[in-house]
């Protein structure tokens, strides 16, 4: 190992993702930007995943081993071991652009002492993927610096997803938690959150990197939606906090009260009336408007319905 540590450390949790993982990795030994180092962490995996990358012979790649723990014990693993500056995360499915490490070095030159810089992404279909090919980038003169995640979150969607962002190493290590140890589904959202919290998040439009979709056993796919998240929990506490600034205490809240609608017109869709209505009336402290409203009104649609039945 050499003694001078790299710039990036790309952090990839690999649990059964032998027919995907070297072409993870290997979208990271093509990036322009050479100056990083590869920390895959095995999760226990059950197939050939680990064999895989340990076939490989470049020495900027480590893998460790552990237990099975999930995805968020397997990233903290994986922070643990880094030595550079920067850490990126790559899901064992996911690709980078060959540019998204360079991409992101010159945001941060532009954007002296920003300890979280970030890149769009695009999806594509998973039967799709052996045929994807890549464009040329063309970087924008100007970033965007998030400093209200929920609020822009709430206006445009998430602009980022875990394999298009990167965080100064030293900031994450100086925080309690990472990733929540335990949780599948949206504990990356939830250190996002927490990391905007403490300063701004800076995102250039610019797809650097793959999200592939439509794999049969994601665990987005698998997702049933039957229980607010730990994610908007934990949110919904921290916002009413005092300490939690009052400029961001709305859209924070009103993030929160959103997802309990959706949640509503799930349960609703399942049949769990009762419960749909908990969600209901629980969202109404953080947002009273029309999605509360229509939710409702299905709600009030589909009971009528079942009585005419």
């Amino acid at each position: 190992m050499p003694d001078q540590p790299p710039f990036w450390s790309v952090v990839i949790p690999l649990y059964n993702k032998g027919p995907y993982i070297e072409a993870t990795v290997a979208s990271v030994l093509a990036q322009s930007d050479p100056d990083f180092e590869i920390v895959v962490v095995d999760d226990g995996s059950r197939d050939e995943g680990p064999d895989r990358v340990a076939a490989m012979s470049d020495p900027r790649i480590r893998l460790i081993r552990q237990a099975n723990g999930g995805v968020s014990a397997a990233r903290n693993r994986g922070i643990s071991e880094c030595r550079g500056e920067f850490i990126a995360f790559l899901d064992g499915d996911d690709l980078y652009h060959p540019e998204f490490l360079a991409v992101l070095k010159i945001v941060l030159a532009r954007n002296p002492g920003s300890r979280v810089v970030a890149g769009g992404y695009e999806r594509v279909l998973h039967e799709h993927m052996a045929q994807h090919v890549f464009d040329s980038l063309e970087i924008p003169s100007s970033d965007t610096l998030i400093r209200d995640l929920p609020a822009h979150f709430l206006r445009k969607g998430l602009p980022f997803f875990t394999s298009s962002i990167a965080v100064n190493r030293a900031w994450l290590l100086g925080m309690d938690e990472h990733f929540p140890v335990g949780e599948s589904m949206g504990e990356d959202l939830d250190l996002w959150f927490r990391l905007a919290e403490k300063g701004p998040i800076v995102w250039v439009d610019v797809p650097v990197a793959v999200y592939r979709i439509g794999v049969a056993d994601s665990l987005m796919g698998a997702y049933q939606g039957v229980e607010l998240l730990p994610v908007w929990r934990r949110l919904e506490m921290r916002a009413i906090d005092a300490a939690y600034r009052s400029d961001r205490r709305s859209s924070a809240l009103r993030l929160v009260a959103d997802a309990r609608i959706t949640l509503a017109r799930v349960l609703i869709s399942k049949q769990q009336r009762f419960a749909a209505l908990s969600c209901w009336i629980k969202a109404w402290r953080g947002m009273a408007g029309h999605r509360w409203w229509f939710t409702i009104l299905f709600f009030v649609s589909t009971r009528l319905a079942r009585l005419i039945r």
